[in-house]
Order: structure tokens, then sequence, then C-alpha cells
């Protein structure tokens, strides 16, 4: 089955082209994206560096105080959506947009949901999570700077992370070279 959507789209030479999204590719690379985030930062955490560490946040919020075999499927599962979506956004407004190297897109595309993060979601987050709201966590604040330096650490480090897999992996969604003609091999 074909789960992609097209949207026309102008080409920097002035022509027009359909923008195709293959769903799959993107759900894939959002996913791989949002883990090498957790794989990276988790193992600063286990090793003791005092990282701002979101799935704990995530996975907490969600299940309340319960063991991390709950709180950190919970964490790396919604963390994982989150992820699907940025690279559908990426893989229709971003992705080939430049002549970079997917890494390079999927790295420069990451700062836009950094900031983002930074300034509004982490902040709210910390505004409804039952931890915060009774004092066992710091407020988070932008940038969870409520944690100290490691939040904005973590939030670029983390996003750096999770742009570069992504974009590595969201490559030639759809389709064939524009140069190639269509029924041509190779």
């Amino acid at each position: 089955r074909d789960y992609s959507c097209a949207g026309w789209r102008h080409h920097r030479d002035g022509t027009s082209v359909i923008r195709r999204v293959a769903f799959s590719k993107a759900i894939v690379a959002g996913v791989a994206g949002a883990l090498a985030w957790e794989l990276l930062v988790r193992g600063f955490v286990l090793a003791g560096v005092p990282l701002f560490d979101l799935v704990y946040v995530l996975g907490t919020l969600m299940v309340g105080d319960a063991s991390p075999w709950a709180w950190w499927p919970a964490g790396v599962a919604l963390h994982a959506v989150v992820g699907t979506v940025w690279a559908t956004f990426y893989a229709y407004f971003f992705w080939s947009t430049f002549e970079w190297s997917p890494a390079l897109q999927g790295a420069v595309f990451a700062i836009c949901p950094a900031i983002l993060a930074g300034l509004v979601m982490l902040p709210h987050i910390g505004f409804m999570h039952p931890f915060v709201l009774s004092g066992r966590l710091p407020p988070i604040g932008m940038f969870a700077l409520g944690s100290g330096w490691g939040g904005p650490v973590t939030d670029a480090v983390g996003h750096l992370a999770y742009g570069v897999v992504m974009g590595a992996l969201y490559t030639r969604p759809v389709g064939y070279a524009v140069s190639r003609r269509a029924g041509a091999r190779g």
C-alpha cells in the first residue's frame, strides 16, 4: 500500500513538483531519532552526568510514581510519538530543500523542535507534572534550566542526535530520481 501524502511544491528552479511523504519511513526515522536521543542521554545519566532526563519526566507524567519498568517504556513511547510527528514535518517541509547531506539536513531541521521544546513544551510540562507541583522535582522552566546546566545541554545534544539519525534515515522516500525516466533501470 502507498501511505504517502502528495502536495504541490515549487522547486528552487521555479518548476512545480509534487511532494510525497512516505509516512512509514517518517515513522521509522522519527522513532529511531527519539531512541538515539534516549540512548545518548541515558548513557550520560547512568554515568552520573547531571543531564535533564526527559524520558523520566514524560514517563512519570503518564504513570506517576512507578518503577523504572513502568515509567521508562511509557516515556520512551511518548517521546517516540513526538519524534514521528516531527519527522513527518521534516519529510514534508524540509527534506530535499537544501543540497546538504541527509544527516546535516536533519541536524539543521532539529533546531526548530529544540527551540520550541525549550520555550514551550518543557515549561508547560512543569506546570502540570505532579512531581513538580508537589516539590519532588524542581520547576523545569525554559530549556529545562530548573535542572541546571544539564537542561539546555540535554535539549541541544538530544535534538542534535535526533536530527542526525532522523535525517540520515529519511532518504529516498518514494519513487526514483527525477533525472531517471520512468521504467528505466538503474
